[in-house]
């Protein structure tokens, strides 16, 4: 499955990983069974409370409503994760990256009925399946997929280095440079710390080594692209807070 490529403002792309049919299915399969569970015991415990012959749209409204709403109501107030998804560590995101809007889970929870549930799921096996970025029909209409969730990163791995008080800049040029292209660099640094042996991963790198040192207008520099990235890091840390000082 092909990642999911998000382009930032430095023309450096950041590389989401789509979930894939095996995924989905899996989480698809888990919230199932908590569904199933939740009307099993719902059903005992109105029946051993009398519940059904006090009023049937209210027996409706407790038995039905949590139902019908479970993937909204969980993926609007848990970040796109259903509890299978929670699982299986996928989320639904934007294709920027991003969280979805209230407008976009809403979207893609009304077309769930025709991709799953009259369907029994076969238009949204194929829509995923054959979509570049692994949508599903709610996904294409609402600018979603589901992505998997990496590991967290700890705070160490992306705050920025204390330098020592001697530090000398290898690349002065690097002051010139915007705390947006700085926040791209850095997100670069914490991809490579959680997927280094990525092929894709490394190809991010090289660009955005080859973009940052078309910014700064030098010559391409013969360091590793990592090395260089931390480099030039550290070197505007080193010039702002000097002026800062």
């Amino acid at each position: 499955m092909d990642p999911l490529r998000v382009q930032t403002a430095q023309n450096v792309d950041l590389a989401f990983a789509t979930a894939g049919l095996g995924y989905r299915i899996l989480a698809w399969i888990i919230d199932y069974i908590i569904i199933i569970a939740y009307i099993y015991f719902a059903v005992q415990i109105m029946q051993q409370l009398d519940f059904w012959g006090n009023g049937s749209t209210t027996a409706f409204i407790v038995m039905l409503l949590p139902v019908i709403l479970y993937h909204l109501l969980w993926e609007v107030f848990f970040e796109g994760r259903s509890p299978g998804k929670m699982v299986v560590k996928i989320r639904v995101a934007r294709l920027d990256g991003a969280q979805p809007t209230l407008g976009q889970y809403l979207l893609r929870w009304l077309l769930r009925w025709v991709d799953v549930t009259f369907s029994s799921g076969m238009v949204a096996i194929i829509s995923v399946a054959v979509t570049k970025s692994a949508q599903r029909l709610g996904d294409v209409a609402a600018g979603t997929t589901v992505v998997r969730i990496q590991r967290r990163v700890k705070l160490s791995e992306v705050h920025y280095r204390q330098l020592a008080a001697d530090y000398i800049p290898s690349f002065p040029e690097a002051e010139r440079l915007s705390d947006a292209d700085i926040r791209t660099l850095r997100a670069v640094l914490v991809k490579l710390r959680m997927e280094k042996k990525s092929r894709a991963t490394q190809n991010l790198a090289r660009r955005a080594k080859t973009a940052v040192e078309n910014r700064m207008g030098i010559e391409p520099a013969r360091i590793p692209p990592e090395a260089f990235i931390r480099l030039i890091v550290d070197d505007y840390t080193a010039a702002h807070d000097r002026y800062d000082g």
